[in-house]
Formats: structure tokens, sequence, C-alpha cells
């Protein structure tokens, strides 16, 4: 019996309630449980006993009576067993895995794992399950929330990222790392733990948290494991609801890690040929603006750095000033200068333009007093590197004038911007092929509405035949792949667009220079005289190829 079935007969919900919810299924990924529960039709409890009853499995509504051994359930994966979430129990001499619902991650190790074969499956409520976890797991004191802090940290460096979140679910919170492909989940601590952890990072910042106000703060943390290293920790607190815990001031944490990065070049980074000969360009500018636009962690100042490390072959005087330092250069002709709450964006450019640089490189751009310098430093014999806030290269002009600068003065100036995200490609081992009439149909109409736009067009112009629907598509394969990990996606890629301003563009456009605020038919004429060529183009021909999934286009084109 489906559950939409089950549950009216049960009297849980109504036809029209299911009518409803069905709708919200075609159109998203959530399974018609998860929407009747979001919407208040049901419980996770209603959603529970129809698994079992409709599988006929054992439901456990009381977990305290049965044996839940801490080393066995180690031994499974404490990261693993959250997730699902699922928790390994006994009933006399029967071992069951316990879940709220049969995943994909958990039919995968029940039928790889020979550790998972022993066991039979029983379902209970999330929340049940989550209480025996942090039963066995949580209740632990053999650290201090100060050490549970450091030991994350120094995790976190160890595997090279960038993010390391304290983060509220539902009377706990985990402390997750995010990794190259997926988040992976270092520890969870009871509900007091977590917040005495962020209390501990706001007092390493030397701030006061107050209720309902989001932070944003920096400390330095030095690290044991790699003899002393200092590294710079920006942290944003973000203030959060809480339906059972009204009295409570609850915070949690993201902390953006800084110092253990690394200077590539643009192809060990992963450009292709083509984009790589385009941002080497820069060695040839004497003077200029050179800007950098994309969303934090998109990869924008690992690719400044390995600008740097080309310019710093000239012997010239490079200056930067970041918020914080990022990546320490070695140069001898490169200073790097990080601001503070005493010495902001505004000043450091007007200390470095006193100091007369060959190169500078503004690490943002947030205000019209930085704005209007750094046009003053490259009108004035300086090739400047900065970062903007935008959603594309060529809706920089419209931000620019927001901040009451001169188009005219900007354009003069510039010399190429780039927009950059980073993707998952899909694994070339496990990828699997779905017919195009597959997708739902959110997905479709979205993809045809792009052939038929702008899409279509760029496509038509680079080859001679005409484009025609796809017959299938790519997706993430759901199988165990040695060669992924079964994430179904390879490690993560640039992608970015240059708008290049050679000679032939800048003469059409000091014709009209209007067009610097009409995006469309700005990136027509960078099209054909600059070959210029958008994220959402060149994220539509990876699609078709089979290398992205359409969720990674979409996440790329929008």
């Amino acid at each position: 019996m489906k559950i939409g079935e089950y549950l009216i007969s049960k009297g849980k919900i109504t036809e029209e309630q299911l009518k409803d919810a069905l709708f919200v299924q075609s159109i998203g990924k959530k399974r018609l449980g998860e929407i009747l529960m979001d919407g208040g039709y049901v419980t996770d409890f209603d959603v529970a006993v129809y698994l079992a009853h409709n599988s006929g499995r054992d439901f456990f509504n009381d977990l305290s009576s049965l044996h839940i051994d801490k080393k066995e359930n180690e031994n499974l994966g404490f990261g693993m067993l959250y997730d699902i979430p699922a928790v390994a129990a006994r009933k006399g001499d029967v071992r069951y895995i316990i879940c709220s619902e049969i995943t994909a991650a958990l039919s995968e190790r029940m039928a790889f794992d020979e550790n998972f074969k022993a066991f039979k499956v029983g379902f209970s409520t999330k929340r049940k399950i989550y209480e025996a976890l942090n039963g066995i797991f949580i209740n632990n004191k053999e650290f201090s929330e100060k050490e549970i802090l450091n030991e994350a940290i120094e995790i976190a460096l160890l595997k090279g990222s960038p993010n390391l979140r304290i983060k509220r679910s539902e009377n706990f919170y985990m402390i997750i790392m995010d990794g190259e492909i997926n988040q992976e989940n270092i520890r969870a601590v009871s509900l007091e733990s977590g917040q005495r952890i962020i209390n501990i990072i706001a007092a390493n910042c030397q701030i006061t948290l107050k209720r309902g106000e989001g932070l944003d703060a920096k400390f330095i943390f030095v690290s044991n494991f790699y003899k002393g290293l200092r590294v710079s920790i920006r942290v944003a607190f973000l203030p959060i609801s809480s339906k059972l815990d009204k009295e409570l001031t609850l915070f949690e944490a993201v902390l953006r890690i800084h110092g253990l990065n690394k200077v590539f070049d643009f192809k060990s980074i992963g450009f292709t040929e083509d984009k790589a000969s385009l941002l080497k360009k820069s060695y040839i500018h004497p003077h200029g603006l050179i800007i950098a636009t994309g969303p934090t962690g998109s990869g924008k100042t690992t690719t400044f750095y390995a600008m740097l490390k080309l310019l710093s072959q000239k012997k010239s005087t490079i200056l930067t000033i970041e918020d914080p330092v990022e990546i320490e250069l070695r140069e001898s002709n490169i200073t790097q200068m990080s601001i503070s709450e005493d010495f902001g964006y505004s000043e450091a450019v007007r200390v470095m333009l006193r100091s007369e640089p060959d190169i500078m490189m503004i690490g943002e751009i947030r205000d019209e007093t930085t704005a209007k310098h750094a046009l003053i430093a490259a009108e004035t014999g300086h090739l400047v590197l900065t970062t903007l806030h935008t959603n594309s290269s060529l809706s920089i002009f419209g931000r620019f004038k927001s901040l009451n600068i001169d188009a005219v003065q900007l354009f003069s100036v510039l010399r190429f911007v780039t927009a950059q995200r980073l993707y998952n490609p899909l694994c070339s081992e496990c990828k699997k092929e779905i017919y195009f009439e597959e997708l739902p149909s959110i997905y479709k109409n979205a993809l045809m509405q792009d052939v038929r736009s702008s899409v279509e067009v760029t496509y038509k112009m680079n080859n001679s035949e005409k484009f025609t629907d796809p017959d299938s598509i790519f997706v993430r394969g759901e199988k165990s792949c040695d060669r992924c990990g079964g994430t179904g996606y390879d490690k993560r890629k640039p992608l970015i667009e240059i708008a290049e301003f050679n000679y032939a563009a800048r003469e059409e456009i000091y014709r009209d220079l209007n067009i610097l605020f009409n995006p469309s038919s700005l990136e027509s004429l960078l099209i054909n005289l600059s070959g210029f060529e958008s994220l959402k183009i060149q994220a539509f021909n990876k699609l078709l190829i089979g290398e992205i999934d359409p969720a990674v286009y979409f996440n790329l084109s929008r």
C-alpha cells in the first residue's frame, strides 16, 4: 500500500492534502513522507510506523529497552550513523539496524559491507534514534569543550578543509567539516557543550554574543600539529531560532580557515589551456584594473595568487591588502598587509599609494572610498587586482554605479573581469545515463528555455548544425564506486568566464557606452570580438557532454 493511501485509511490526512503534497513532490526531490511532515499533516512517528507496516519489519517506539553497544556502533561508523540516521541495537539474540527510513546510503552498506549483513532492519522515529546515538557518543567526558574545538580545527587543517561548521541539529550540535565533495561529520556534542564551544570561539575573538544579533569576527589559532603555525580564522556567528528553547540564546558558527593554502599555477588549479592563456595576459599589462567576481569560496583568491606568482617574475614592487591574508607569499618583492577594525581597506589603499608599488592587490572593494582609490591607482600607472561581489563579470558596471563611480572612468582603465565558480564533475566511472524525458518537468522546462534563448544562439554561432533537444542526460550514480567512494562526483574544478576588453571591443564600446549597462548586448559584442564564453554557456556544454548533471548546471548558470 502506498503511503498516501495508508495515511488516508488511518485518518491522518485528507484526499486534498495528499493531492497538494503530490504536486509539491512532482517539482522537487523530496519524498512524499517528508513533504507531509514538513506541511504538519503527519509526524515522523506516523511515517516510521507506515514504513515498518509496509515492509513487514519491526517498529520500535522505545529504544531504551534494547541493548545498544557503543563499540559496535563505532565500528559501523559514527559519521555514517548520524547521517542516515541509524543505530545498531540488539533485542535478545537479534541484531538490528534501526532507522527512520531506508536511504540509498544504508541500502549500499547493507548490500556491500560485510559488517552490515548480520543485521535486520527495524524502524523508529528520527528523534528516538538521535537520542540513542547521543546516549552513546555525546555523554563521553573524555575531552573538554576547548579540546574538542582544537581537535576539530587540527583535523580541518590536516585535511585542507576551508570551513568548519558548529551546527544545531535536533537537540544536539554537530561539528561538520567541508570536504572536496561533501561534508564530513567530526563529532556530535550536547546542546550545552555546543553552546560552550561557540562561547569559547567568541572569547577567542574577544567579542560578546548578543541575543538575535549575527556577528563577524576573527582570531588566530596556533596549531600544535603544524609546530606552532599561526592560522587566521574568520568566524560568522549566526543567531538561530528555537521553537523548543525560546528562553535560550542560541547560535551556530561557521569558521573559515586561512593559512595552509598553496600557490599553484593556472593549469594545476584546473583551468583549461585557453582560459590559462587569457589569465596570463595580466603579465603584459603595465597598469590598469583587473577585477574578479564570484561568491565566497569560489576560488577567486587562489586564482589571484597564481596571477601574483606570475607577476612577481617581473621583479616589480607588489603590495597586497587582505582581510585576512589567506596565503603567505615568499617572494621578496611582495609585501602583504592584513587589515583590521582600525586599519580598513580605504586607509590601507592610501598607504599603498604613498609606497608607490608597481602592482597592487586589494582584497575586496566594499565601499565608495576604496573603489575611488582603486581607480586612481589604476589611472596613475599601477596595475590593480581586486575583487567585487556581483553575480557575473558583466554586471560590474551597475555595481560600480551604485558606488558612485563614473562608467567612463572605470572602463578607461579596465583590462578584464572574471567570474568564477567551483563545481564537482560527475564521476566518470559510475555516472549513469537517463532519457531526457525522465527528468523532472521543472528541469526539462528550464533547460528548454535556456536552449531557446541565449544558449541556442551561442551554440549556433560555434556549430554548423542546428542544436536539437538532447535524447539523454547523465546524472549521479547511486551504486557503490571505489573511484569516488560512492559520492558520485570527482574532485572540484574551477569554471571561469573572462570578459576581456581588447582593442576591438573597446573601440566598439566607446561608440555607445550605454551598452555597458545592457549585459545581454555587451555579451553579444564580446562573443564576437573577444571570444567571451559565459559561465552559462560553459556549463551547458558540460551538461551536453555528460561532465555535470542538471543540478550542477543550474548552480553554475543561475
